[in-house]
C-alpha cells in the first residue's frame, strides 16, 4: 500500500514542484536571508497585531492577514483554467516586500528564480487538474429565473433568490449541493439576497419588488424541507415607496450593520437595536445619493452597495488618522461610485467619487487586502467596461479632520448621519415653496466646515479599463485574498483577472457558457 502510494506520488506534478520548493528552503542558506516580513502574512490572532508598529511601514506588511480558513476564496465559480501567461505574477501577492537583492553577499540568484519556477509549474499543474475537471452543474429548481446567488462566510452554503418569490439555501456535500430549504420569502420577485457574518447565527437578508426587506434566521430544530427551517426575524419596509434595488452586510465580530437603497436612490444605513439580537433594528443613517439630480421616472436606473468588509480599514489610512473602527462602503448611484466612511463621532462622509463610466453601474466590488497599503475597488458598467480604482492615502502627512477639496482625490465634504427630515421631490420646489416644504439637503450642513476627527485626505486613481467583455458587464467579484477579480457579462461568459507584474490588470482565464435559446 505505501509503495504504491509513493509510487503515485513520484508522478504527481504538483507534488513533484512542491517538494523541490521545500527542499530549496530548507537550505540553511536560504534561511540565513529570509526575514519575517519576507513570509505569506497570515498569523494575525489580535487587534494589536493588526496596526504596523515604528515608523516604517515596511516593518507592519507582515502582519496584516486573516487566518488559514479566511483564505479560501467565496467566488464558488468552477473556472476552465487556460496556460497562466508569463506576465501574471503569481509570486508577489505573498510577499508584500521588495525581492531579495541578488547582487547581495551571500545570495544565490539562482536561488529566487528556482523557487519562483517551481511555484509557477505547479500552478501550472493545479490549472491543468481544474480544467479537467470543468463545470459542475446542478438543476435548481426554481420556476423562475434566479435573480440572486450568494455564499456564506466560509463558501459552504449557498442561497438562491428567483423571480418566483422563493429563496432556496443548498449545502455542499462532497462535490455538489443538497437542497437544505424552500420557502416562498416575499410577494414579488426577489431581486437581491445576502449571507449576514458567521458570529450572529446561520442569518439571510434578502429584498424585493414587493418593497420589503427581510431577514431570516435559521432554527436547526425545524425538519430540512419542511418549508419553515428559516425564521422571519425582521421585516421592513421602504420609506420612499419605491422598492429596494441593493443589500449588504457588514460585520466587526459580534456587531452587525445593514445598508439599503432603494430604486430612487434613498440610502440608509441599519443597525440592531441590541447587538445580540437582529430582531428590532434601528436608522444609523441615510442619505439621497442623486438629490441634485435624481432619475427621472421612466429612466433605467442603477444602484448598488456594498461594505468593505475587513475588520479594520486600510492600515496607511489608519496611519493618517482614521478610526480604526471606521465603517467603509462604496455606493453606485447611475454613472459614479461614491465613496464612504465614518468618522469618529460616526458620521458618514464622502471621500471620494469614482467617475468615467459612460452608462450606468452594474455592480461594484471592494477588494480585501489591508496589508496592500491601499484599497482597490471596480466597478462593472452597462458600457461593457470594467474599472479599477485605487484610493490610497498620502504616507508624508498625518493629516488632521477638516482638510477638505472639491475634486475626487481629496476629502469630500458632503456628510450624513442621522435620519433627515425630509427626502427631495422630483420636481423640487424654489423659494418659498422650497420653504414651506421643509426640504434639505443635508442634515447639520453647518457644520460641516468644521474639524473633525477620524476624517484623512485620500487619493483616488483610475487604474484600468478592461473591455473584454462583448457587451455589458452585470457582476464583479473579487477572491478573498483580493489578488483575483471574476466578472460576467451579455456576452455569456466569465472572465477571470490576475494583476501583472507591470501593475495592469490581465485576463488569464475565460469560460464560455452555455446561452438559452
Amino acid at each position: 500500500m505505501d509503495a504504491n502510494h509513493q509510487r503515485s506520488q513520484s508522478h504527481d506534478p504538483i507534488q513533484l514542484n512542491l517538494d523541490a520548493v521545500t527542499r530549496r528552503l530548507v537550505r540553511p542558506h536560504f534561511l540565513h536571508n529570509l526575514t519575517p516580513s519576507r513570509l505569506p502574512s497570515q498569523a494575525a490572532s489580535s487587534e494589536s497585531s493588526l496596526s504596523p508598529r515604528g515608523d516604517n511601514p515596511r516593518s507592519a506588511r507582515g502582519s496584516f492577514g486573516q487566518p488559514s480558513h479566511h483564505r479560501h476564496s467565496h467566488l464558488k465559480l468552477a473556472v476552465t483554467y487556460e496556460d497562466v501567461p508569463e506576465d501574471i505574477d503569481l509570486v508577489s501577492p505573498l510577499i508584500q516586500d521588495p525581492p531579495v537583492d541578488a547582487n547581495a553577499p551571500g545570495v544565490d540568484p539562482r536561488t529566487l528564480q528556482h523557487l519562483e519556477s517551481h511555484f509557477l509549474g505547479a500552478r501550472h499543474a493545479y490549472a491543468k487538474m481544474a480544467s479537467d475537471r470543468n463545470f459542475q452543474t446542478f438543476s435548481h429548481g426554481h420556476q423562475d429565473l434566479v435573480l440572486a446567488v450568494d455564499f456564506n462566510y466560509f463558501g459552504t452554503r449557498m442561497v438562491t433568490a428567483s423571480s418566483d418569490h422563493r429563496l432556496k439555501v443548498w449545502d455542499k456535500k462532497d462535490e455538489s449541493w443538497a437542497l437544505v430549504d424552500s420557502w416562498k420569502a416575499h410577494d414579488a420577485e426577489i431581486v437581491d439576497v445576502k449571507w449576514n457574518g458567521p458570529f450572529m447565527g446561520e442569518v439571510v437578508g434578502s429584498i424585493g419588488e414587493d418593497g420589503r426587506c427581510k431577514l431570516w434566521q435559521e432554527d436547526v430544530t425545524e425538519v430540512p424541507m419542511s418549508t419553515s427551517r428559516f425564521k422571519l426575524i425582521a421585516n421592513m419596509a421602504s420609506q420612499t415607496n419605491a422598492p429596494f434595488m441593493s443589500l449588504d452586510f457588514k460585520n466587526i465580530m459580534q456587531e452587525t450593520w445593514l445598508a439599503l437603497i432603494t430604486r430612487d436612490g434613498y440610502l440608509t444605513v441599519h443597525e440592531p437595536a441590541e447587538q445580540s439580537s437582529l430582531n428590532e433594528w434601528s436608522q444609523f443613517a441615510d442619505h439621497w445619493v442623486c438629490q441634485d439630480n435624481p432619475p427621472e421616472r421612466q429612466e433605467e436606473v442603477g444602484f448598488k452597495v456594498t461594505f468593505h468588509k475587513e475588520k479594520l480599514p486600510c492600515w496607511t489610512a489608519i496611519m493618517a488618522g482614521l478610526d480604526r473602527k471606521s465603517l467603509s462602503m462604496a455606493v453606485a448611484a447611475m454613472k459614479d461610485v461614491h465613496i464612504y466612511r465614518t468618522d469618529k463621532t460616526k458620521r458618514f462622509w464622502k471621500v471620494a467619487t469614482l467617475s468615467g463610466a459612460r452608462q450606468i453601474i452594474r455592480d461594484v466590488a471592494w477588494a480585501n487586502g489591508a496589508m496592500r497599503g491601499y484599497d482597490i475597488i471596480a466597478t462593472a458598467s452597462k458600457d461593457g467596461a470594467i474599472r479599477i480604482y485605487e484610493l490610497s492615502t498620502p504616507r508624508s502627512e498625518k493629516e488632521k479632520s477638516g482638510n477638505t477639496g472639491a475634486s475626487s482625490a481629496s476629502t469630500v465634504t458632503e456628510t450624513f448621519s442621522s435620519p433627515q427630515p425630509s427626502r427631495p421631490a422630483k420636481n423640487a420646489p424654489s423659494g418659498i415653496g422650497a420653504g414651506l416644504a421643509g426640504i434639505s439637503k443635508a442634515p447639520e450642513s453647518s457644520h460641516d466646515d468644521e474639524p473633525q476627527p477620524g476624517r484623512i485626505r485620500q487619493i483616488l486613481k483610475l487604474t484600468d479599463e478592461l473591455t473584454n467583455h462583448h457587451g455589458a458587464v452585470w457582476r464583479v467579484a473579487f477572491s478573498q485574498m483580493g489578488d483575483l477579480l471574476v466578472s460576467t457579462g451579455d456576452d455569456a461568459s466569465i472572465r477571470t483577472w490576475k494583476k501583472a507584474v507591470n501593475g495592469r490588470w490581465a485576463e488569464y482565464a475565460e469560460i464560455e457558457t452555455a446561452r438559452d435559446r
